[in-house]
């Protein structure tokens, strides 16, 4: 099968494996939310019947209380019953939960007709028993001299007491049993006229009471029938059954759909496979590829040496003899390689470039370097190339190293201007500016670090719908010692490979939370997986994020989206720690070559970073409007924040507004500075 149709393939399996999952995702997710949902709608009835009760309770034991809230907790009742008997789920899927339900309904309505008939005995018994208890109090004010009359009123004021005990506990026989007492009272005279009148109207009240408390006592009862929590606790049990008949349902096509996932992820498996294969082989020649080579490099480490060699005047040839002899001789001089015995231990052959090929091997000894290398080009030109059983001997030039980079030592060996054949590379070539250019840079750099002229700038961050500044980037910045402020990144490899970058950050990140804590607003902070992999500077992370309390939650770091990617288990750890201090974090250069939706997505980003090479093109280049767009849609529909990087000019800021990106910066609106801006300033 073609490499192409097997792509194919791949394509439409893993299309489809991943529709079906998010479709079947979306389905639960739905699912549950809905299920949960009518769950508290249970939990929010029998809450508000329970309250609803103690209300009650409250209106009938104490004098003065709130009406209205009954009328609350009702309202509350039909509101959330009303919502479970309307949900076209329960209608049409639940058929016990909904019979449960109506029948709740149908007692519910009953209890509250018993309501409104307890509240109206109950403002009778409460505004009787109040006015009960005012005359009893007016009637000790009045002095009474008689023995008989002090005894009558003590009398009275037992029969109140024992009223009061009967309401609160609904004892309608107690009420029965004051009867006698009530209608001796009728018959007795007092000295005092005032006595006797309080008395009279106090025996009016006893009345009252006694006609409305049996009807009291039975609207109480009725409110407090347990049958009703009864039947909610019935259609909640059978809303869970129900539920879980569908979940059951739910569980077996998720396990289809995790078996035919499963097979489908093992075909893709094998085409990847095979693919891999495939990607390490140059087409041409048969030989393994740069990328293989890079591989098998690490394997071998410091024991590994490199034949470089190049076809001379190769360009000639496939001018002259055309491309598609050029070709056969490419593929006739992989096979002569390969075929010429090998001094050196354990070689690897292959295609490095269009007419380069390499030959890497283990070599204990340095110093046998030249000989095999020479013993291999007089082999190689001893013996002629047979195209068409035509001779042929194409010249070649051939370097060797044993220094790391290989390749590049390699090449830098080949291409210089006093190259012999072969040519070894040693370090006491002078090959290329390149290396007095390096050692310069890592001077300047140790210097600057030492007098304090590694610095932080500050670059205004706009939110694009108020065109206000709302936060900064922090850039580094090298003062050279004529004041002129130059940009680190030409410096950081260098700062790399001399074992300075750990005091590079240090630096900048100790500096600008000083700054940062002097300012309002957010402000992000670049780290890189050394940083995150140095324990020392991220222990001085978090000695900031301490020293400066509060100032966490306006700290952003960006990640870079690549190395998110490549060491995501380091990244994970390094994000943890960060937010317990209330870090965000963003990913920077988002779009420049990996764009893992799915494992950014698991990192739960804060803020994306949209890279600066699809950003400048924007008013020329519609697939990088097109790229951007889908990064928004994706930002959005996960709650990620947008920042567009290397906005230059007037037209790209209208299109990343129109695009609803959060926020840009970029010399259109400010170049960085020592000092932030005023957050919230045009």
């Amino acid at each position: 099968m073609k490499l192409s149709h097997k792509l194919a393939l791949t394509a439409v399996l893993g299309g489809s494996a991943l529709i079906s999952l998010f479709l079947f995702k979306t389905f639960s997710h739905d699912y549950f939310t809905d299920r949960n949902k009518l769950g508290l709608n249970f939990k929010a009835i029998e809450t508000a019947q329970n309250q609803l009760d103690n209300q009650i309770l409250n209106n009938a034991f104490f004098l003065y209380t709130n009406q209205d809230g009954i009328n609350d907790k009702i309202n509350h009742v039909h509101k959330e019953l009303d919502i479970l008997l309307r949900n076209p789920h329960i209608i049409q899927e639940h058929p016990n939960t909904y019979a449960a339900l109506q029948k709740y309904r149908a007692q519910f309505n009953h209890k509250v007709n018993a309501i409104y008939d307890f509240q109206t005995t109950n403002i009778v018994i409460k505004n009787t028993t109040a006015a009960l208890l005012a005359s009893q109090q007016h009637l000790f004010e009045h002095d009474e001299t008689t023995p008989q009359g002090q005894e009558v009123l003590y009398e009275i004021n037992r029969l109140a007491g024992s009223i009061l005990l009967a309401k609160n506990a609904l004892d309608s026989e107690l009420i029965t049993s004051l009867r006698p007492k009530i209608a001796a009272l009728e018959h007795y005279r007092f000295v005092n006229p005032k006595n006797e009148e309080l008395t009279q109207r106090m025996i009016s009240h006893f009345k009252v009471i006694e006609q409305y408390f049996p009807q009291f006592v039975k609207v109480t009862e009725q409110i407090k029938d347990p049958a009703l929590s009864a039947t909610l606790s019935e259609a909640e049990t059978a809303f869970y059954r129900e539920s879980d008949a569908e979940l059951r349902f739910v569980s077996y096509f998720s396990y289809l759909l995790v078996t035919l996932f499963i097979i489908s992820i093992g075909i893709i498996a094998i085409f990847l496979v095979q693919s891999e294969r495939e990607a390490r082989i140059d087409p041409l020649t048969r030989l393994r590829n740069r990328k293989a080579y890079e591989e098998d490099l690490k394997r071998k480490g410091e024991k590994a040496a490199l034949i470089l060699i190049n076809i001379n005047k190769f360009k000639h040839y496939n001018d002259f003899y055309g491309v598609k002899e050029g070709d056969r001789l490419l593929i006739e001089t992989a096979h002569h390689i390969q075929n010429i015995p090998f001094a050196g231990y354990n070689p690897s052959y292959y295609r490095l470039g269009a007419d380069d090929f390499g030959i890497l091997f283990e070599l204990f000894d340095y110093n046998d370097l030249h000989a095999i290398s020479k013993t291999f080009l007089k082999t190689f030109s001893e013996r002629p190339i047979l195209i068409d059983n035509e001779p042929r001997t194409p010249s070649i030039s051939i370097s060797a190293s044993k220094f790391s980079p290989l390749l590049e030592t390699a090449d830098m060996a080949l291409k210089n201007k006093t190259h012999t054949n072969p040519t070894v590379y040693h370090q006491g070539l002078n090959l290329h500016q390149i290396i007095a250019d390096n050692v310069t840079k890592a001077r300047e750099l140790k210097d600057a670090l030492a007098e304090n002229r590694i610095v932080p700038y500050f670059q205004p961050i706009i939110s694009l719908s108020t065109r206000s500044v709302t936060k900064h980037e922090v850039l580094a910045r090298i003062i050279m010692k004529d004041d002129q402020a130059r940009s680190i990144y030409p410096y950081l490899h260098i700062a790399k490979e001399s074992n300075l970058y750990p005091q590079l950050t240090r630096a900048i990140v100790t500096q600008s939370f000083a700054i940062i804590a002097e300012h309002e607003g957010d402000f992000s902070i670049n780290v890189s997986i050394d940083d995150i992999g140095n324990k020392e500077t991220v222990a001085l992370l978090e000695q900031l994020l301490e020293q400066y309390e509060s100032i966490g939650k306006r700290i952003i770091f960006e990640l870079l989206e690549s190395e998110a990617i490549e060491e995501y288990n380091e990244i994970v750890e390094f994000i943890v720690k960060m937010r317990r201090y209330g870090c965000r974090i963003a990913i920077d250069d988002f779009g420049s070559g990996y764009s893992n939706f799915s494992r950014i997505l698991n990192l739960a980003i804060d803020i994306i970073k949209i890279d600066g090479s699809l950003i400048r093109n924007l008013d020329t280049d519609d697939k990088a409007i097109t790229i951007v767009q889908t990064i928004v849609n994706f930002t959005k529909n996960s709650s990620i924040k947008t920042v567009a990087e290397f906005v230059h000019n007037e037209a790209i800021a209208d299109i990343v507004e129109k695009l609803e990106i959060d926020s840009a910066q970029g010399f259109y609106f400010y170049e960085p500075a020592r000092h932030p801006v005023t957050v919230g300033q045009p």
